[in-house]
C-alpha cells in the first residue's frame, strides 16, 4: 500500500507542476508519478531489504542479492520512464513485464501466509494482489502516445478549427500563440523542461 501511496502523491504533484507549466495531461503525470514511485521503491529494496526478502521463499538462493539487483533494476526502470518516445513505451512494457515477474512474490505471502516486517497479516496480502494489476495498467497506459496516427486513407480535408493555413495552432491570442511545444521559444533550462514532455 505504501507504493500505491506514493504513486498517488507523486501523480497528483506532477499533474500540479506540469500544469503549472502549461503542459498538463494525465497520462505524463501518471508516467511522471510512476518514476518517482519506482526509483522510491527500488530505493527501499536498497535501504530497507528485510521486507522484500521476506516476499521470496527460503529455499530461493541468493535472496538478499536478488532483493538488491531488484532495487537497481526498479531505479533504472524509474529513470528510463523520463525517456522520449518511442523509447518510453518499450520502458513501459519493460516495466510491466517486470511487475509481472515479481508477482509470485506478492502470490507466495497471501498463499502461505507469510509474516512480512511492517506490513499487516490477514487479508492485506490479497488486497495487495489486485494492486499488482493496477500497477501493470498504470505502466502501460501512462507510456503509451496519446495520439494514434490516422490512416493515410482518412486525412481529414480541412485544417482543424484551431489551425492556422500556415500550420501553426491558433490560440486565444492569434496565431502562434497556441499550446504547440514547438512554437514555444527555447530557452536555458529547457532540456529539464524537456522531460515534462
Amino acid at each position: 500500500m505504501i507504493f500505491l501511496l506514493v504513486l498517488t502523491t507523486a501523480t497528483a504533484a506532477s499533474a500540479g507542476v506540469t500544469a503549472l507549466c502549461h503542459r498538463f495531461s494525465p497520462r505524463r503525470a501518471a508516467r511522471l508519478g510512476m518514476a518517482i514511485a519506482m526509483a522510491f521503491a527500488g530505493a527501499s529494496h536498497l535501504v530497507l531489504a528485510t521486507p522484500f526478502i521476506q516476499h521470496l521463499p527460503p529455499w530461493v538462493p541468493l535472496r538478499v542479492e536478488i532483493v538488491l539487483i531488484s532495487g537497481l533494476v526498479e531505479i533504472a526502470l524509474g529513470l528510463a520512464l523520463l525517456l522520449r518516445p518511442p523509447t518510453r513505451r518499450r520502458v513501459g512494457v519493460a516495466l510491466a513485464l517486470y511487475l509481472v515477474a515479481v508477482l509470485p512474490g506478492n502470490v507466495y505471502v497471501a498463499v502461505f501466509d507469510v509474516e512480512v516486517d511492517g506490513q499487516p497479516g490477514g487479508a492485506y496480502p490479497w488486497v495487495r494482489l489486485p494492486l499488482q494489476l493496477l500497477f501493470i495498467a498504470w505502466a502501460l497506459w501512462s507510456t503509451r502516445e496519446a495520439r494514434s496516427p490516422v490512416p493515410v486513407g482518412q486525412l481529414p480535408t480541412t485544417a482543424p478549427k484551431n489551425m492556422a493555413h500556415n500550420g501553426s495552432v491558433v490560440g486565444p491570442f492569434g496565431p502562434g500563440h497556441g499550446c504547440d511545444p514547438q512554437l514555444l521559444p527555447r530557452r536555458p533550462g529547457a532540456a529539464v523542461q524537456d522531460v515534462l514532455l
